[in-house]
């Protein structure tokens, strides 16, 4: 279980730096788009829509990495220190499954609107360079099993914890799987 668990974190980790390429590249070509517009007067077809894909893609493709990083956001009602360590990891152990039913619920369905924007050659059609959408909702479907994969692993993890008698231990020590 835990070679299952350090091989999906590291798909993961991947991913962030996938992620973090993503923003450096949305950077140069927005520095390239506004450098283009206000020093030659000659915006760039492209930049609109190349940017909001990037930046979506760069956020789609973290997810997976912010829940193996412990990043996401949380409601710290119980989780401030509120309630111990153990108690912590037993309220993920039940909710993490219920989320990993949603996540792979909604994995499929984009699966599926992938698909049909591939058969029909669907286009954006938010600006005169209109391009085909299939790829970002590639990236979409990549992101949302990245992150399923990701709640599969927490979840394994969480379980490990519970079974080694994990009880004062932060979030990063459940990381040491």
């Amino acid at each position: 279980m835990r070679g299952v668990v350090r091989a999906i974190e590291g798909m993961s980790r991947l991913c962030g730096w996938v992620a973090a390429a993503l923003i450096f590249i949305l950077v140069v070509l927005m520095l390239y788009d506004v450098f283009l517009r206000y020093v030659f007067n000659a915006p760039t077809l492209w930049g609109f829509e190349v940017s909001t894909w990037t930046m979506g893609a760069a956020f789609l493709i973290a997810m997976g990495y912010a829940l193996a990083c412990d990043a996401h956001v949380r409601v710290d009602l119980l989780y401030g220190g509120l309630i111990p360590r153990r108690a912590m990891l037993v309220v993920d152990l039940l909710l993490l499954p219920l989320l990993l039913v949603v996540v792979a619920w909604i994995t499929w369905g984009l699966w599926e609107y992938f698909q049909e924007a591939w058969r029909s050659g669907e286009r954006s059609g938010g600006s005169a360079w209109n391009p085909k959408v299939w790829p970002f909702r590639l990236i979409v479907v990549i992101g949302f099993a990245a992150f399923t994969l990701q709640i599969v692993a927490s979840i394994l993890r969480t379980f490990l914890a519970l079974r080694a008698g994990a009880t004062a231990a932060g979030p990063a020590d459940s990381h040491s799987v």
